[in-house]
C-alpha cells in the first residue's frame, strides 16, 4: 500500500472536505442530522482559520485520493498546553489497512515534536474497530460519558481514551 501522510494546506480544502463528508456518511455509528452534515467541516474550517497554531490537520492519499485524515488540536491554556487532542477519519474502503495506524502514528511524532505530553480522543462506543486500533496503539480508557449521544435507536456512551507521549530522544 502506497499511503502517502501530508500535513493538509489550502489546495486540500475540497478533498478534504469531501472526505470529511463521506466518512459521516460512512460511519455505521454516526447518524447525522440535517444541519450536522455542514457542521463537522465548517466547524473545523473555523478552527483552523482562527487558531492556526493550535490546530493541524494531517491527510493519508493513496495517489490522488484522500483516505484518511487526522486533525491534532493543541491545549489552548498552559495547564493543558502539553495535551494534543485529536480527531481521525478513514474512508470505509481503506479502514483496516493500515491507513489509521500511519495516521495516529505520523500524529504521535508531530505531537512529541512539539513538546507534547500525552495525546487524548473520544470514540463512540460501538466504533469497535477504532478501539481495538487505539488499544493496540497504547490508547487506554479514561473514561466514559454515558448516554451522551441520541441516535436512531436510543443513546449512546463515548468513550475518552489517552496515551502519555515518551518524551523526544
Amino acid at each position: 500500500m502506497g499511503i502517502e501522510i501530508r500535513p493538509a494546506g489550502w489546495r486540500d480544502f475540497g478533498a478534504l472536505r469531501v472526505l470529511q463528508r463521506d466518512v459521516v456518511r460512512e460511519a455505521k455509528h454516526l447518524v447525522p442530522t440535517g444541519s450536522e452534515k455542514k457542521e463537522p467541516f465548517l466547524f473545523s474550517l473555523a478552527k483552523a482559520v482562527l487558531h492556526r497554531r493550535r490546530v493541524h490537520t494531517l491527510l493519508a492519499l493513496d495517489g490522488d485520493e484522500a483516505v484518511g485524515y487526522v486533525t491534532i488540536v493543541f491545549g489552548k491554556f498552559r495547564k493543558v498546553g502539553e495535551t494534543a487532542y485529536i480527531v481521525v477519519g478513514v474512508r470505509a474502503s481503506h479502514q483496516g489497512k493500515g491507513v489509521g495506524t500511519a495516521l495516529l502514528t505520523h500524529a504521535e511524532e508531530f505531537a512529541r515534536a512539539r513538546d507534547m505530553h500525552r495525546m487524548e480522543l473520544e470514540v463512540f462506543e460501538r466504533n469497535e474497530g477504532a478501539i481495538r486500533l487505539y488499544e493496540k496503539l497504547g490508547y487506554i480508557l479514561e473514561g466514559r460519558r454515558r448516554e451522551a449521544v441520541r441516535t436512531e435507536s436510543g443513546y449512546s456512551d463515548i468513550i475518552w481514551m489517552g496515551k502519555l507521549l515518551p518524551p523526544r530522544s
